[in-house]
């Protein structure tokens, strides 16, 4: 009634898929569910990840049922957050001093950005809209120092990849610099593995409209706002812009309160998304993402910011990801 985009799981849901439709449909211009979530199972029969066994019957009918009742389907997707694949060694993202992330995949491996795209293709086949990306980024600017993170990056400020290390980078402003670069170049290239499985999917079904693919990016005072993200997450709104043409703004993530209108902060977080106006100037759509809304008093605050920095879509769940004091104590903690 609120004009805003859920995302449900459908443990959420107390009925069938088609009892909750057909109640609330008349209310609903688009509506979301999670198709594979942060412990890397998928809600459909999915031939690539490991599967959800008891959710798949509801994922279907209930993208089956937005399709025939022309309400916009979204699927949420969780991305490197996939603590399923993360229980391989190899594959965890870590730090300079080997500390390993058990819920986290690097975002440099080339074979996942394909399993990925796998997925896309797969949840691609159902008559939805659009695929939400989560966790699309690196988990700070301290990762990741892997093997393979060594190797392809030492070479490139002329060092041993045994000798790498984050304080280096500290310590030198082109090193540093070529470190973002190089990150930012990864989740690029990730994402773009993404968008032509989108692409391939639209082929494939003879979608209308092509499936859209929004990047979610984290905006929190902890990180310094959305000039901060670039260097601490990878991420690129331009080039996220060229690639997928929306982006999902998860405010305040590792933060629980929202500033208040008026405050000095609420100022820095307005201002922090000026870039929203160059992103939409250039075709693509923002919308603002939070976790947890469960307040009608939650949502207003949500809209009214969105009024002052020109965005109209509001995204939200109604919970905090099952991993994330995990997400959050790796995000934010001292290394």
């Amino acid at each position: 009634m609120q004009k805003m985009l859920i995302m449900f799981k459908p443990e959420d849901i107390e009925t069938s898929a088609k009892e909750f439709i057909s109640t609330y449909a008349s209310y609903m211009e688009d509506v979301g569910i999670v198709g594979k979530g942060p412990d890397g199972y998928a809600l459909y029969p999915s031939k690539t990840a490991p599967v959800r066994e008891e959710h798949t019957d509801f994922f279907a009918e209930w993208v089956q049922l937005n399709d025939a009742l022309s309400i916009h389907g979204v699927v949420g997707m969780d991305f490197y957050t996939d603590g399923w694949f993360a229980r391989d060694p190899k594959y965890q993202t870590m730090n300079d001093k080997a500390v390993k992330m058990e819920h986290q995949i690097c975002p440099n491996r080339e074979e996942f950005w394909q399993y990925g795209a796998e997925i896309v293709k797969e949840i691609g086949s159902y008559p939805i809209n659009e695929i939400l990306l989560f966790g699309t980024g690196f988990i700070r600017d301290h990762f990741c120092f892997c093997e393979r993170c060594r190797k392809e990056f030492a070479p490139l400020i002329n060092q041993e990849p045994g000798r790498l290390s984050y304080a280096l980078l500290q310590e030198n402003e082109e090193y540093h610099e070529k470190w973002h670069q190089f990150r930012s170049d990864k989740v690029h290239e990730g994402l773009q593995y993404l968008q032509d499985a989108a692409i391939k999917s639209d082929e494939i079904t003879g979608r209308e409209h092509p499936l859209k693919l929004s990047v979610e990016v984290l905006l929190d005072p902890e990180t310094g706002f959305a000039e901060g993200a670039r260097n601490e997450y990878g991420y690129d709104y331009a080039r996220i812009g060229e690639i997928t043409k929306n982006v999902l703004i998860n405010l305040y993530p590792w933060s629980p309160i929202l500033p208040s209108k008026g405050s000095s902060e609420y100022s820095e977080l307005v201002e922090s998304l000026y870039f929203v106006n160059e992103f939409t100037r250039r075709g693509g759509r923002a919308s603002l993402f939070r976790w947890g809304v469960t307040t009608i008093e939650q949502l207003q605050e949500l809209k009214a910011l969105g009024k002052d920095v020109g965005i109209n879509r509001i995204v939200s769940t109604f919970h905090y990801p099952s991993d994330y004091s995990r997400r959050r104590e790796s995000a934010i903690g001292n290394y």
